[in-house]
């Protein structure tokens, strides 16, 4: 009995074919890096409000302390919608976001001469330049950082008791790591293409040695009929013998045409799915034999990977042409699971009821289809089903 998960769903017929992609996301990550974000801000916010209330000038609402609360505001002000609006590069507010981030420095620059207690703001004024690092073009970043640390180092030098060399480093090492960060994600990148690269190249290479073996094998099975067909004509012996020869070759290169167009269309990534092509499968084992071929699809259908969808077919495929050259007169059975993480195809047949009649040379047996599922890290599992043959496969997906 099926189970809600498992009903058999109908064949869908042809129709728009559709590209899934799926991208999991790691949500622990962004949770993690959160949180140490949180607590970096309010500790920098903790010590900077704790400074300025010990300031001289202390800030106020008139006078001198006035100006301190406007430039502090201008800069966590300038600072957060910075970030937030100059986070996505190539958007339309991307530049309004860069004009920010500087305007926050300079704000931060502001109040380190105005006041000694205000050294704080300007670890804001170095989350600004990073930002700012990642962002622009490498040169103009670097530019940036060197007009900050000129800036800090002579209002240190005209200001206070001279330049404050830890935070000269401090900028120094903000720099460096913005640059090796940028270098970082340039590699990443450059790794992420030439995977999908190489990824791709895998794939066409797997289907173009399909469609070598396809050729290969369909057009020496009919060269040995259509040789077999002179043989018989040159020596005036059985035409009806000959013309089946002919026939044959002509089947023959109808399915390498046909298997030859579906490893195309995989390789444009338009392949069907895998149902609607065993549904056709299952006709033409109708046609050219007279018995049912019954096929279930159970589980949630769905998109496969081009490989997998193409092992499945042409597994599927073999399994009915061994039905009809070794098991002539057999009822098959194809069943199709969508699983979890996986897709399995289980093809059987009732046994044979009629003579067999000499293979036609076609097909690549249980050894090309072992060897196919094990490209993709699939399993094939053959043997005897009662009076008949079970052919049995599980591919990852």
């Amino acid at each position: 009995m099926d189970t809600p998960d498992s009903a058999p769903t109908a064949v869908p017929g042809t129709g728009a074919r559709r590209r899934v992609v799926i991208c999991k996301a790691r949500p622990v990550d962004g949770v993690i890096r959160a949180v140490v974000v949180g607590l970096l801000v309010t500790w920098g916010l903790v010590v900077y409000v704790r400074d300025m209330a010990d300031a001289d000038p202390m800030p106020a609402l008139r006078g001198p302390g006035l100006a301190l609360v406007l430039l502090s505001a201008v800069l966590f002000a300038t600072l957060g919608s910075g970030l937030w609006i100059g986070r996505h590069r190539g958007s339309s507010r991307w530049r309004m976001g860069i004009v920010l981030l500087l305007t926050s420095m300079a704000a931060a620059v502001t109040l380190y001469a105005a006041t000694p207690a205000a050294d704080r703001g300007l670890l804001f004024c170095m989350a600004a330049l990073w930002a700012l690092l990642i962002r622009l073009p490498l040169r103009w970043g670097v530019a940036v950082s060197a007009l900050a640390i000129a800036m800090v180092g002579g209002l240190g030098e005209g200001f206070r008791d001279g330049a404050d060399l830890g935070l000269l480093a401090a900028f120094a090492g903000i720099t460096a790591g913005g640059v090796a960060s940028r270098q970082n994600a340039v590699a990443q990148e450059a790794t992420r293409r030439a995977e999908a690269a190489n990824a791709v190249l895998a794939e066409r290479s797997h289907i173009a040695r399909e469609i070598h073996d396809i050729l290969a094998h369909s057009l020496s099975a009919q060269i040995v009929h259509l040789e077999g067909a002179r043989l018989l004509l040159s020596r005036d012996g059985d035409r009806v013998q000959a013309l089946e020869r002919v026939e044959r070759a002509r089947n023959l290169a109808r399915s390498g045409l046909e298997e030859t167009r579906r490893a195309l269309a995989t390789l444009r990534g338009e392949m069907p799915e895998p149902q609607e092509v065993i549904a056709e499968l299952a006709e033409e084992f109708y046609q050219s034999t007279g018995r049912p071929c019954e096929v279930r699809v159970t589980g949630d259908p769905r998109d496969l990977p081009p490989q997998a969808g193409l092992t499945v077919v042409r597994t599927a495929q073999e399994a009915l042409t061994n039905v009809r050259k070794h098991a002539p007169g057999a009822r098959a059975h194809v069943t199709l699971r969508y699983l979890g993480d996986k897709v399995e195809l289980e093809v059987t047949d009732s046994g044979g009821t009629e003579p067999v009649v000499a293979a036609d040379g076609g097909g690549y047996g249980l050894v090309g289809m072992r060897e196919r599922a094990e490209l993709i890290d699939g399993t094939l599992m053959t043997g005897p089903d009662g009076r008949g043959f079970r052919v049995s496969l599980r591919v990852p997906v």
